[in-house]
This record gives structure tokens, sequence and C-alpha cells, in this order.
């Protein structure tokens, strides 16, 4: 009766256990989508196949890659964060957060959680310990790191947060309100944006990375909201009120645009392309030499990509 009680616990801790998700092989480079209008993920390799799709269990509306085998999710109405090994499939940590998770970025050692209801951001460990938090202007949304500075866009404010990467505060600079999209070249940090109201972003601001400076804009209408840099050297962004790709030179002139996409929000370079999201319609649009060169049906929504390339 003992032995029966005792396979009769394992058993129901078994049946309790949280079910692993299918595990992705760590040699594998990919590019993923987070498809948030059906709550899937989908990792397309390099073949531009998809290799595996995952049914999410909750609101996600973010990912980030925190290392090649550990992916971060989280979503805007959720006071978890999760952690997923990728060659396993299975939740390796939690990240208690307050709802109101609007962007998580991984930088080193690091992960920094944007609250746009606390108004703050968060450093925490990648076992999901808190180490420090600071407060943000209106609506931290967007957050990059270089050279020990966390840059950090407040969406529905007039100022963008500059911090240690501890979180001690530095300084602020003034910016546009809707700002969004944070992309470093060279010496430069460029801002893309939605817009307010009635007047939509047109341009990305250049800005002097040490002084917060502005240098000037490039006309790429209608609002820019992410960019990313080819393997010659160009930047990629996209503007997602226009449906449209511009290919920007690293001194900010505009060589080419694309239609592309409907109402695309996220691009990213994986390997010899560039791919774009386009949210309306459900693809994946992989681009090459300024023409479209293939597409590739993802689920529903997809509204963020994060690209491994493990083999590099």
């Amino acid at each position: 009766m003992k032995k029966l009680s005792i396979l009769f616990v394992l058993f129901l801790l078994g049946a309790c256990a949280k079910p692993s998700l299918p595990s992705i092989d760590p040699s594998v480079d990919f590019v993923a989508s987070l498809n948030t209008a059906d709550g899937t993920i989908d990792f397309i390799s390099t073949e531009q196949k998809v290799l595996e799709s995952w049914q999410l269990d909750a609101s996600y509306t973010g990912f980030t890659l925190v290392s090649d085998d550990l992916l971060l999710l989280y979503g805007f109405t959720l006071k978890k964060a999760v952690l997923i090994q990728l060659s396993t499939g299975k939740q390796l940590a939690t990240l208690d957060v307050k709802e109101g998770t609007t962007f998580a970025y991984a930088y080193e050692e690091n992960i920094y959680i944007a609250n746009g209801k606390e108004n703050t951001v968060t450093l925490f460990n990648k076992k999901g310990e808190a180490l420090a938090e600071a407060a943000t202007g209106n609506y931290p949304m967007s957050i990059i790191a270089h050279d020990d500075n966390l840059y950090v866009v407040n969406f529905k404010d007039e100022i963008l947060s500059i911090f240690s990467l501890d979180l001690t505060e530095k300084t602020t600079w003034d910016i546009p309100n809707s700002s969004h999209g944070l992309f470093v070249n060279g010496n430069e940090l460029w801002l893309g944006g939605h817009g307010a109201g009635s007047s939509p972003n047109r341009v990305i601001h250049r800005y002097d990375i040490a002084t917060g400076e502005l240098l000037g804009e490039i006309e790429t209408p209608m609002m820019p909201v992410n960019m990313t840099k080819a393997a010659n050297g160009h930047i990629f962004a996209v503007s997602h009120g226009s449906s449209t790709v511009y290919e920007i030179s690293e001194t900010g002139e505009v060589l080419a645009s694309l239609k592309a996409g409907a109402n695309p929000f996220a691009i990213e370079t994986f390997g010899d392309n560039i791919v774009l999201a386009g949210y309306d319609d459900h693809h994946l649009y992989f681009i090459q030499s300024g023409e479209v060169a293939n597409k590739v049906h993802v689920g529903k929504g997809p509204f963020q990509l994060v690209v491994r390339e493990a083999s590099k």
C-alpha cells in the first residue's frame, strides 16, 4: 500500500508539471517570429522553412534572446516573465514583474525590463533575481546599451533617459514625443518614432551619442520604428505607416526604398537577408538586393523578431 501511495504521488507530480515546448537544436541558426494575435512563436531556418512552432500558454507581447540558449518571454498584462531554455523547451526561471511590461533588453549578463505602468526599468540577472530599479520618464519602451550606458526612450514623454548599466541615472536628452526604435551607428544614436495624433513622424533623428546634440534627420515616411544593419554596412529601417523599407548609408543618405509587408513593425538581419514581419498579412519577407526574394507564412500577427546565428 505504501509503495502504491508513493507511485500515486509521483504520478500527480508528473501530471502537474509544466509541459516542455518543442526543443530547438542548439547548433541551428534561426529567425524567430512572435505572433501576438494567436500566441505562437515560429522558428525559421536558413533554408527559410519553419523549423518548429510553439503554442504559448499566456498573453506574451514580447520576447528577446538572453543568450543563444535562453529566450525571455513577457507580456503587458502579466506579472511574470519567463526564461525558456531553447535546447530543452523547459522553463528555467521566472522574473517577478508588475503588470505593464513594455520592453525587455538583454546585454551581457543583464536583463532590463521596462514597465509602462510603473514608469521604471528593472535590472534582473539570468536567475530571475531583481538587482536594481530606476525611475524613468512616462512609458519607457525602447532600450539599447552602448559603451557602459543604457539609453531608454520614453514613448509618452519628451525625454530620453540615460543610465549606467547598474541603473544609476546619468542624464536625459530632449526628444520628440512618441519616439520609438533605437540604433547605434558609430558615434551616432538614431531614433525613430510614430509621431503623435494627426502628425505622424516622417524622419529618423540622428544624435551625437556623446552629447545628445541633434545632428540631422533622415526622411523615411511614415513612422520609422525599427532599424537593422546589413552585412554590407547599410542600415535598413522599416516605416510601418507606409509599409516601406528604406536602405540608408552609414552617413545617413537614403539609397533605396521598397514596399513590402502589411503594417510591418519588426525588421532584422539574418545572414544575407533582411527579414521583415508583415503584421497584418502574417508573413515574413526575406529581402535581398532590394527585392523580396521569398516570403514565409507564420502565425497571426508577427510583431517581433529575434535572430540566433549560433554557427558564427
